[in-house]
């Protein structure tokens, strides 16, 4: 239920700046670049910990 909560809320935040955009570069800059930006800084993240996971197991193997 939380996460629904949380899907909404972030729903309607952006559903009040489509709706205050009135030209096309509003619209890619109020809707559009904030799901690019945080699609970008996800998969980054990811990458890092499969990165460090790696590198840990990687360790841990020449430990042994």
């Amino acid at each position: 239920m939380n996460d629904t909560k949380n899907i909404l809320l972030a729903w309607a935040s952006s559903f009040a700046s489509f709706f205050s955009s009135r030209e096309a570069h509003e619209i890619l800059s109020a809707i559009v670049l904030p799901i690019i930006f945080f699609a970008v800084g996800k998969t980054a993240d990811i990458l890092l910990q499969l990165y460090f996971a790696r590198r840990r197991d990687a360790n841990g193997r020449k430990e042994r």
